[in-house]
Formats: C-alpha cells, structure tokens, sequence
C-alpha cells in the first residue's frame, strides 16, 4: 500500500521546512513518500527546497490556489492509495505515519478517513484578566493563554472534527487537557477530520468527489467528510498518530479572512450536502447575523463591507453548490442518515 503525505505552503518556508523535517525519517523508499505543493512558488524557492529535500516531490503553482486548491493539485501528482495531509506548521511526531496508516488498515475500506491527534505546540494556562488576541477560547467559554515561563498544561488542538445542525464545523476536544484526555478508550467516532492531519483513503475520495477548490481555505474538510458519510463511508481517529501543530501559524486564528472564508464556506458546503431543512437553518441564521451586525454597537462578526462582498458572491456560489448537488445524486435518506449525527450545537463565538 503506497501512501503520499501532501503539505501545502504558502510563503511559510521555516515552517515547511520544519514540518518536512519531522516527515524525513518517516518516509520509506515504495511506501511512502512526501509531496510539497508551493503555492506562488519562485524558481528560487522550488530550487531551494529540491535541494534541501531531495526525496520530496514538490509541486510548484503560479498563483494561491489556497488550501483546497494546493491539496487538489498535490493529488494530480500522485497515484497513491492513501493521501496523508499535513499542516505545514505542524511537526509529526515519530512514528505518526506508520500508526496512521495502521488505524486505516485495521478498520478496513468501509473506513474512509482516519483523523490524526493534533496537541497545540507549548503549553498554555487559564488566562486572567482582560481578554487578548492572542487568547485560545474553548467552547465552554474559558479562555487560555500560552505560558511565557514553559508551565502550565499542554493542550489538544484536536481529535477530528465535530459539526452541529447549524452547519458549524469546530475541532474535537479543542483545548482539552493532554492529562484529563481519556484517550482511545471508549471515544466515539468523529463526524470528521481536520485537512491539517489525516489519512485519507484515495478510492473514496475520489468517489465523493475530492476536494472542492472553490472553497479556497475553511470548511472544505468538513466539506469532504460529509461527502464520505453521505457515500456510506466511516471516519475514525487515529489515537496513536500524533502531530504538534503551531496553532495559527499560516494564518491568524480569528481574522477578517478566516471570519469571512468561515461564513461563506459554510454556507457553500451546506447547500451542497445539507437537507432542505437544515439548509433553510443556515440560511436565517446568516440572515440574522447579519441584521446583528449591520446595527450600531455590538461585537461583529464581519464589516459591512464584507457582507456587501458575501452577497455579491453568493448567487454565483450557490448556484456552483446545487450544481454539484445534483451531480453528487445523495437522497434524503442519505442525507437526513448522516444528519442523525449532528450535533444539536457546538456553541460557536459567532453564533
């Protein structure tokens, strides 16, 4: 079984060569090997990391193709059973591919993903006092700061991906403690995986349609997963296969581009694979969020501009969305089956 880690950069070349590193000792000649995707690459750039990397294929693209995009051209290049994707501001640990790929194997081809273990790199302590940017906020609220004297507790970023009936996608078991984890025992599924670590089985995704390079950044790993389930395919976790991830480290964590990719991604992809019912969900809570943040005072979600630009696109976007609707040929069985597994909420800032 031949299996293909894709990391995609975009002008981060410290921290791509920081990830490809933690990937060298872990790549075996006819079993796995390793594709860079450089996003608005030079020539200097490509020469630098071929160079340096030598058993790394990389993947040179003219202009941002973002995530989704670099990732469907990193798949052009490769003819793998399993794509393993991978942040390139997160470092692997030892062992992180063999455990992977094993989860997969173990669970067998009704299993189409299997989610890595991300853990936040540092360590981090409840914060007091007035918020900061730079505070992580869980979804129970409590906000956490990184330790400036290497104290405090080490933190997961993720265990996969959880999504409600609102359409909101957040990461499983984000900013729980590595000390009160309960680990692989007992833990259900995940409804999905995070693009930033995971083991992808290629026959499935390319029977649910691959990545979605319209979506750009955000969303489409929820965007893919839901295809997978809808298919009749399994997602399941990988305990065992961890990475370190520098938390916003591409980009920041709650930025105007990641607010606005956030919301109209969602509505993209729910329109693509939601039911009539949860589809008209998201659709008035956009609506309503939107007449919250057009009246005077209050904590925005967007800037008037960015909701004249949302409205702009989407008719085009959605139209794009039903069209691959009809081709995906899902029914409402299917679709309100994999919709038994939302959760009721994931309490979102935003919402």
């Amino acid at each position: 079984m031949l299996a293909t880690v894709v990391v995609v950069d975009w002008r981060q070349p410290e921290l791509t060569r920081r990830c490809l590193r933690s990937l060298s000792a872990q790549v075996r000649a006819g079993e796995v090997e390793v594709v860079l995707v450089v996003n608005e690459a030079t020539a200097g750039q490509v020469e630098a990391y071929r160079t340096e990397f030598p058993s790394v294929h990389v993947v040179p693209v003219e202009r941002n193709l973002g995530f989704a995009g670099g990732v469907a051209r990193g798949l052009e290049a490769v003819a793998a059973d399993v794509v393993v994707l991978l942040n390139n501001d997160a470092v692997a640990e030892p062992g992180f591919v063999r455990a992977g790929l094993a989860e997969l194997d173990r669970r067998g081809p009704s299993t189409a993903a299997v989610a890595a273990t991300v853990v936040l790199e540092g360590r981090f302590e409840l914060a007091r006092g007035p918020g900061t940017v730079d505070d992580l906020v869980g979804l129970d609220g409590r906000r956490w700061r990184r330790s400036a004297d290497g104290a405090g507790e080490r933190l997961l970023n993720g265990t996969g991906v959880q999504v409600d009936v609102n359409g909101n996608g957040a990461d499983r078991e984000w900013l729980t403690p590595l000390d009160g984890h309960g680990g692989a025992d007992g833990s259900p599924d995940p409804f999905g995986f995070s693009g930033g670590a995971v083991f992808l089985r290629r026959s499935a995704l390319d029977e649910a349609g691959g990545f979605d390079e319209s979506l750009f950044m955000y969303y489409e790993d929820v965007d893919v997963s839901w295809r997978l389930r809808l298919a009749g395919y399994d997602i399941g976790w990988a305990p065992a296969a961890v990475v370190v991830h520098r938390h916003a480290g591409s980009s920041s964590s709650s930025g105007e581009l990641v607010r606005y990719q956030s919301m109209r991604n969602r509505i993209v992809v729910v329109v693509r694979v939601g039911s009539v019912r949860v589809v008209a969900r998201v659709l008035a809570r956009t609506a309503l969020r939107c007449a919250r943040d057009l009246l005077p005072g209050g904590t925005r979600q967007l800037a008037a501009r960015q909701w004249a630009r949302l409205l702009a696109e989407m008719p085009r976007a959605i139209r794009g969305a039903v069209r691959a609707r009809r081709l995906d040929g899902r029914t409402a069985r299917d679709r309100g089956r994999v919709e038994g597994r939302l959760l009721r909420t994931v309490a979102l800032p935003h919402e």
